[in-house]
C-alpha cells in the first residue's frame, strides 16, 4: 500500500498592519507532496495580479490590479517549489484588502490549495 502525499498550504504571511510607506513582503510556504508544482497565484480581493508558472516559458506573469504594484525587479519576488515570496511597494489606501495565495499541482490531478490574510494600509499616501 503506497500512501500519495496531498499537497498542502503550510504558512501564509501577510501583514495585518501596514505603513503606507513600507514595501511590504507577502509569503506563502507549501508542501506538494507526491505532487509537482504547477503554479503559485497571489489575489488581491479575488483578482490575480501574480503567477509563477515554473513548467512555462515565461515563469513570472504580473497583472494589473487596483491598489497592488509588485517590486518587479530580481530581489521583488523569489518562488520555488516550496515557498513563494513577493513584495509590494507604492501603497496607498485601495492596497487594503483580502490577499490569497493558491497553488496548485501539475496534470493529471490538478490539485488545489490556498490561504488567504487581510492587509490594512495606514497613513497618506503619495501615490494616491
Amino acid at each position: 500500500l503506497t500512501l500519495a502525499r496531498c499537497l498542502q498550504l503550510t504558512e501564509i504571511t501577510v501583514p495585518d498592519v501596514v505603513d503606507v510607506r513600507e514595501t511590504v513582503t507577502l509569503s506563502c510556504s507549501y508542501d506538494m507532496g507526491t505532487h509537482k508544482l504547477n503554479s503559485v497565484k497571489w489575489y488581491k480581493d479575488e483578482r490575480e495580479f501574480f503567477r509563477y508558472s515554473p513548467l512555462m516559458p515565461k515563469s513570472l506573469m504580473f497583472f494589473e490590479v487596483d491598489g497592488v504594484t509588485v517590486l518587479q525587479n530580481s530581489t521583488g519576488q523569489i518562488c520555488n517549489q516550496f515557498m513563494c515570496s513577493i513584495q509590494l511597494h507604492r501603497l496607498n489606501i485601495r492596497s487594503s484588502g483580502s490577499y490569497r495565495c493558491e497553488i496548485s499541482g501539475d496534470a493529471p490531478e490538478f490539485k488545489l490549495a490556498h490561504g488567504v490574510g487581510n492587509m490594512t494600509v495606514a497613513g497618506k499616501s503619495v501615490f494616491s
